[in-house]
């Protein structure tokens, strides 16, 4: 496997730190925050993700990335129906 090094601000690194789950690589936490961020928006979506969240307690940071998801996801639809008299 072939590594690259790449330069992070240390603001930058500690947001990832927040993100990074216990027993986890950066290069793991790397990849599931870019795979749940180039989902299709769908409920389906949303639900993965949040079950990824959910199978452990959740930590603050990731019970607040749980709720990006759901917010990211959730989309404004027009329910209503014409009746035809």
């Amino acid at each position: 496997m072939s590594t690259k090094t790449i330069a992070v601000e240390r603001r930058v690194y500690r947001k990832l730190a927040e993100q990074k789950r216990e027993g986890e690589s950066f290069t793991t936490t790397i990849d599931r925050l870019v795979e749940s961020r180039t989902g299709n928006g769908t409920c389906a979506d949303a639900v993965k993700q949040a079950a990824e969240i959910w199978r452990k307690k959740p930590s603050a940071a990731e019970a607040k990335v749980m709720e990006d998801v759901v917010r990211a996801n959730r989309k404004r639809v027009d329910w209503s129906v014409e009746v035809p008299d």
